[in-house]
């Protein structure tokens, strides 16, 4: 399977915040969904993981990351040596009947995990937006995606809705119409590796719930660190 592909169904998953998320190996997070015991390297769409049967054994895993210092955790067979993971040390500020809202230590994030698997984090940008009354929004970040086929020079010219349905995945991403609430812009193509470069600022699906917890923590949160687009 290839890397870029989903874990769960093996199709295309180009990563969109809230939609669909990658994790890296070197986080050292077990696949649930891997014949053989294997750490996960890749990406998950959220719509695959929501119904996927190994979704609670992925979040236990997940939110455990998500709190966890530097710790040793057991290789993947018996035989191996421990192996010394590097978790996010995150706090946890709020628990609902939908997700978990965890908080970093050191910095301006924090990161919702949905009871169901899927997740997303955020930094001061998005609590100020939240604190306001307005929907937040990811951050306009490059993200370089590795396209299963060549799509040619016509790759620069499609919208989100044109690259998913290209990709023949349109319906992962879920209701047909949400691709188009993002806003997406195409950055780059270098077609000898198939690596497309692309922005996806994207609605953040915040339920109610944390939406509510969120404003009122907006309004008496004291920030840790200022980057110079938020001083």
């Amino acid at each position: 399977m290839d890397y870029s592909s989903c874990r769960i169904c093996g199709d295309p998953a180009p990563p969109i915040d809230g939609r669909c998320g990658e994790i890296i190996g070197y986080r050292l997070v077990r696949d649930p969904w891997s014949d053989s015991p294997s750490f996960l390297d890749g990406n998950l769409h959220f719509s695959c993981l929501e119904q996927s049967d190994e979704r609670g054994q992925f979040h236990a895993e997940f939110v455990h990351l998500v709190q966890a210092g530097h710790e040793e955790i057991p290789g993947l067979e018996a035989s191996h040596p421990p192996l010394t993971r590097m978790g996010l040390s995150m706090r946890p500020v709020f628990s609902g009947d939908e997700c978990d809202i965890f908080q970093s230590r050191l910095s301006d994030r924090w990161m919702l995990v949905k009871k169901t698997g899927p997740w997303f984090g955020f930094g001061l940008p998005q609590l100020r937006a939240i604190g306001s009354g307005e929907i937040p929004v990811s951050a306009s970040e490059v993200t370089r995606y590795r396209l299963p086929v060549d799509l040619g020079d016509k790759v620069g010219r499609y919208g989100l809705p044109e690259l998913l349905e290209s990709l023949g995945v349109a319906h992962r991403y879920a209701e047909a119409a949400e691709p188009a609430r993002v806003k997406y812009r195409f950055r780059d193509y270098y077609a000898p590796k198939r690596l497309i470069d692309y922005v996806a600022v994207a609605p953040l699906p915040l339920p109610e719930e944390a939406r509510t917890f969120l404003a009122a923590h907006a309004k008496t949160y004291t920030p840790v660190t200022f980057d110079e687009g938020d001083a």
